[in-house]
């Protein structure tokens, strides 16, 4: 009987909407890959490489977010690794048709610094996501 685990692969999205955004919950792409990394330690998972995209995550047209789902649908990557859920995208129906498409694959898609590994908080925080990229639309247009 073979008993040895296999190290799972990580995958690492790391999205801001303008270069050198900071603020709440918009972190720099360096506090981003910082997280991924930690977290990688931390978990025992193998960082393979990471997918960068500088532009707003309303947009389901991000070259790095397509290349990156291509990658791990691809059996590359176990894990896509971000710091928060709004980080992978903002459109809640594309968050969860993405995330339940993922899952089907046997890829895991896990937050840094947020719970969404229950359902029903994956729901509301895609719904979360939503609302914000509507306010912060709001906000610019003002």
């Amino acid at each position: 009987m073979n008993t040895t685990l296999k190290t799972k692969r990580a995958v690492g999205y790391l999205r801001v909407s303008t270069p050198g955004q900071t603020g709440n919950n918009h972190s720099s792409l360096e506090t981003q890959e910082s997280r991924y990394k930690e977290y990688c330690q931390r978990n025992e998972l193998l960082p393979v490489c990471q997918f960068v995209d500088v532009v707003s995550g309303r947009r389901d047209d991000r070259k790095e977010y397509r290349r990156m789902v291509e990658y791990v649908l691809q059996g590359n990557a176990d894990v896509i690794v971000v710091q928060y859920l709004d980080r992978f995208g903002r459109n809640p129906r594309e968050i969860l048709q993405r995330y339940w498409e993922l899952q089907d694959a046997g890829v895991s898609v896990v937050a840094t610094d947020e719970d969404i590994n229950e359902e029903l908080i994956l729901l509301i925080k895609a719904g979360i996501a939503g609302a914000e990229s509507r306010r912060t639309s709001e906000r610019a247009r003002r």
